[in-house]
């Protein structure tokens, strides 16, 4: 009995030593492959460029709080693209026929760079009063982009997935798909500056003009379109450089509300 019992002990050691050797991962490989690749992607050097180059793209989160993504039921706008106060962001889009019917070169204005850009004629008289008062202020301001239409927001937006190597959810944070752009309303143009050398980027956002603006666009009638810190809300990264047209009178009201742009028109739409 006692040889059966050291056979026993023998045959289960051996097995023990030949599970042992397997070529199995265990928990400490297993953790230390999960480091090898959070330290991969923390050190992925990525690209600073904004809207046509973004501020800055995040490797794809596993939250659950997808801010860029859009919604299944995307809709149409419940105003016409004519109107001021139309809604468009990642819900609402406007059509691919929409174009708007008054669109002038955005040097009417007076604004510099202004002859390789339009922008609808019913913004150049407050936008002329902006660049006239920003110049009397010791202020530099440019535009690097004004209107677009479907088809070129769609050939911008495949560019970006093109250079995020199809990455959906890297350009979905710093550039709208067509129909759901802003610049296909003729009333929303990237402004710049010569302190930057006309860059278009986020370097914008410490310049005197981007301060500027801050404090006296809405006096023209220009909001911010996607103000820092609320891109859970708009579903795009900041955009010191982005300014839509509302008209005086609503943004004063929007600014006296305490409402970022896209909460001002959830309200009114």
């Amino acid at each position: 009995m006692k040889n059966i019992l050291n056979i026993l002990v023998s045959f289960f050691a051996s097995l023990l030593t030949f599970f042992n050797v397997l070529d199995l991962p265990q928990d400490e490989d297993i953790e230390k492959s999960d480091e090898v690749v959070v330290n991969e992607l923390l050190n992925t050097e990525e690209s600073s460029i904004e809207d046509l180059e973004p501020e800055e793209v995040v490797a794809p989160s596993t939250s659950s709080s997808n801010w860029w993504e859009y919604p299944s039921d995307i809709q149409e706008c419940t105003r016409d693209g004519n109107n001021l106060l139309v809604l468009v962001n990642k819900k609402y889009q406007l059509p691919s026929t929409y174009k708007p019917t008054d669109l002038v070169k955005a040097s009417n204005s007076g604004i510099r760079k202004g002859e390789n850009y339009y922008l609808r004629s019913i913004i150049i008289d407050d936008l002329r009063d902006l660049i006239t008062d920003s110049k009397n202020d010791g202020i530099d301001l440019s535009i690097v982009s004004g209107y677009r239409s479907y088809n070129t927001q769609e050939s911008t937006y495949n560019y970006w997935i093109s250079y995020y190597n199809n990455c959906v959810s890297c350009t979905d944070k710093v550039s709208a798909r067509a129909g759901h752009s802003q610049h296909q309303l003729g009333t929303t143009l990237d402004f710049s500056s010569n302190e930057i050398g006309d860059a278009l980027g986020s370097q914008f956002g410490g310049t005197k003009a981007s301060n500027w603006l801050v404090e006296n666009a809405y006096k023209y009638g220009f909001v911010i379109g996607y103000p820092q810190g609320y891109e859970s809300t708009t579903g795009y990264s900041y955009e010191s450089w982005h300014y839509r047209y509302i008209g005086k009178s609503n943004a004063l009201e929007q600014r006296s509300s305490g409402m970022i742009l896209e909460m001002y028109l959830r309200s009114k739409n």
